[in-house]
């Protein structure tokens, strides 16, 4: 961890003082606190960079948790596309290149990662084995710079669902 990041050991040691049946549902909120302050940070970033042509990018940056087959959660900060968009989907039929009839994603913003890490654009019809690089699409992050500017925020709403948490299991 960073040596700028305050109250981790703090947090640990009153997390043991919730009860067993509380732990996972209060490490859930805790978690889903952190990740809300990311969430908002990223959401602003990418606004700031005028990422915003439709829209479909900053409000499909979302929070998903994922259970591994050995019982382990973990939350991940990303944008939500293709498929993945779930009900929010909305297809239209159009006519590709090829003269073919498909569907695709409507305001799917599926060029997010391009945009996060950057990419080649190949010469040609795109395909690496039978282009050159023209040139590098520079990356504009806006996932990863929301964690390191507000990872201090992020544990302190940690640490105050944390507290309520307590708080709640203090009184009963």
């Amino acid at each position: 961890m960073a040596s700028g990041i305050q109250g981790i050991a703090e947090l640990r040691n009153a997390f043991q003082g919730v009860g067993e049946d509380m732990r996972l549902r209060t490490s859930r909120v805790m978690v889903a606190a952190a990740g809300g302050v990311l969430r908002k940070e990223a959401r602003a970033l990418a606004q700031a960079q005028g990422l915003r042509l439709t829209g479909a990018l900053i409000q499909n940056i979302v929070i998903k948790r994922d259970k591994s087959p050995d019982g382990v959660t973990q939350y991940n900060l990303g944008v939500r596309h293709g498929r993945a968009l779930g009900k929010k989907a909305e297809k239209k039929l159009v006519i590709g290149k090829n003269g073919r009839v498909t569907s695709v994603y409507v305001n799917d913003p599926f060029y997010w990662w391009f945009l996060e890490k950057g990419r080649n654009v190949y010469q040609g019809n795109g395909r690496r084995k039978r282009g050159a690089v023209v040139r590098r699409v520079e990356a504009t992050p806006f996932i990863a710079p929301a964690l390191d500017n507000r990872q201090q925020e992020a544990i302190d709403a940690m640490a105050r669902r944390l507290e309520t948490a307590i708080r709640k299991a203090n009184s009963k």
